[in-house]
């Protein structure tokens, strides 16, 4: 009997620690829905794809083609990783980082790109133009653009 008693013991831990496990993910889900709900409050505000669709229109007379995705939404792209087994820790982490990202790409001498990503990173939220760091304001993300734009021309 002192076998079965011991599985008892065991099983109740056990149920209590996936309890836990469940209401730990529970609460986990619950603050990744609201990170993601401010990132998208903050996209609007600065009016990221907006600035992105005036670039194409003025900039590139509306030949550029916009993209704009977040990382919680299902991916365009349908076919799996040919090699999914040797992701690196880096990769998982960016899984797991929560992002909106609106890029512009062109044809003009070369594929040109600009992007736009907005996330929640370690430090806190960032946004980033063409992977530059830039203050979360909409004047600053306007100069940032028009930056990005020169830079990819070389104007």
């Amino acid at each position: 009997m002192a076998w079965l008693d011991t599985l008892q013991t065991l099983k109740t831990e056990l149920d209590d620690t996936r309890r836990q496990r469940k209401q730990q993910a529970s609460e986990a889900e619950q603050q990744r829905r609201v990170q993601r709900e401010e990132l998208s409050q903050i996209a609007e505000s600065l009016g990221i794809a907006s600035l992105v669709a005036d670039m194409n229109r003025v900039l590139l007379q509306d030949s550029g083609t916009l993209d704009s995705y977040s990382s919680w939404e299902p991916s365009q792209e349908t076919s799996p990783s040919p090699l999914p087994m040797l992701a690196s820790d880096e990769e998982e982490d960016e899984e797991e980082a929560d992002y909106i990202s609106a890029e512009l790409t062109w044809d003009e001498d070369g594929e040109r790109e600009i992007a736009v990503d907005l996330g929640i990173g370690e430090d806190g939220v960032y946004l980033q133009v063409n992977g530059i760091d830039t203050r979360i304001e909409r004047e600053a993300l306007e100069q940032a653009l028009i930056e990005a734009f020169r830079d990819e021309l070389q104007v």
